[in-house]
């Protein structure tokens, strides 16, 4: 396995527009039988972690542990498996819960931050639920991170929240530009059944056309500070792009540890159990085993989420075909050109700008 990632599950407050699993007031005592567990997974996973290029610990809130404690999972992990040189390391955070002492660990252990922002502006964090609403804590929380060492900082704004105007989404862009991150993740509020935030407000999106604005917006904003686009909703400096993300966009295999967390080993995908209490009690995964056509359609669509997209060489080393597409295939990519949704030729397959903003009606044509 190529990559792996550690799933994290423990929050604070679970936020309410969240359909992540994760778990609320749990205790130190979880934490250790979690990470126990862990350790005992990646012991019997030992053969599949000897050349890990990628290593990204998700939540949940992984730096919500005490910072000894979090040290001792970075240490666990790392005494377990064998990166390559210069392989990515990153960890998910929040900013209410970095501190000296926990911003220290990451330095140690870490070289890439995914921060959970979602806004700058109080009202709309209290719209979505985002616990705890403390704004003020944003900043603070980056320049810890900065003194630690970290020079790989990305946040993520979440956009298309009621009452919000295009110029306040905007302001919240510009204002996580200029605190100089390398990475931006900027994504649609889209409702999710049986969340708080969804029995609340229900599962109504926004207008439509106003989130396309926003959507456009973020390609003018991140412009001007030196960022592009290189997936649907993922932007970055030249060189910060997300390798973990991009590799298995591209169709490498992954490893996931932790309740709720999915492997694909090239040929079959797996999940493990959405409960924490069944995974520590060793609960068999889930497992999403299809035919060879279809899985390989999936890795051709999930390519797609990407500005860059296919070529003939990276698909074939990625799915083992001898040829480009088959028939069928190709009548679609053809139709979907005609559509205006993608560029395809005899070399190489990409989404449109068109494209990469309706994603889902290029995944609805190609899924098998």
């Amino acid at each position: 396995m190529e990559n792996l990632y550690i799933h994290v599950p423990f929050c604070a407050k679970k936020c309410d527009y969240c359909a992540f699993y994760s778990v609320e007031n749990s205790s130190r005592t979880m934490h250790e039988r979690w990470l126990e567990k862990i350790r005992r997974d990646l012991q019997k996973n030992a053969h599949r972690l000897q050349q890990v290029k990628t290593l990204y610990f998700g939540g949940g809130t992984p730096t919500l542990p005490d910072h000894d404690l979090l040290e001792k999972i970075f240490q666990t992990v790392l005494s377990e498996i064998r990166l390559v040189p210069g392989a990515e390391i990153t960890s998910e955070a929040n900013p209410e819960t970095i501190t000296a002492e926990r911003a220290a660990v990451l330095g140690k252990y870490v070289n890439r931050i995914s921060m959970g922002v979602q806004s700058f502006r109080e009202e709309k964090r209290k719209v979505l639920g985002r616990y705890p609403i403390h704004t003020e804590k944003i900043v603070p929380a980056l320049s810890l991170l900065r003194d630690a060492g970290l020079n790989n900082i990305g946040v993520d704004l979440m956009y298309a929240v009621p009452g919000e105007t295009l110029a306040q989404w905007k302001e919240d862009l510009k204002r996580a530009m200029d605190l100089g991150v390398e990475h931006l993740s900027a994504y649609a509020l889209t409702p999710e059944e049986n969340t708080p935030y969804a029995i609340t407000h229900g599962l109504k999106a926004a207008d439509d056309d106003l989130a396309s604005d926003m959507w456009h917006t973020v390609d003018e904003v991140s412009a001007a500070y030196g960022m592009e686009r290189y997936e649907i909703s993922n932007y970055a400096k030249r060189g910060f792009e997300a390798k973990h993300n991009c590799n298995v966009w591209f169709g490498e295999t992954y490893l996931g540890l932790g309740p709720s967390a999915t492997s694909f080993d090239g040929t079959d995908r797996w999940t493990e159990q959405a409960d924490l209490t069944a995974w520590l009690a060793g609960a068999e995964a889930d497992w999403d085993r299809i035919s060879r056509p279809a899985r390989i359609r999936e890795v051709l669509i999930m390519g797609l989420r990407t500005v860059k997209g296919w070529n003939k060489e990276k698909f074939s080393a990625a799915t083992g075909c001898r040829t480009w597409c088959d028939a069928e295939t190709k009548n679609i990519l053809n139709a979907l050109q005609d559509q205006g949704l993608i560029s395809f030729n005899s070399e190489s397959c990409r989404a449109t700008k068109t494209g990469l903003e309706f994603w889902n009606s290029i995944a609805e044509q190609l899924i098998l």
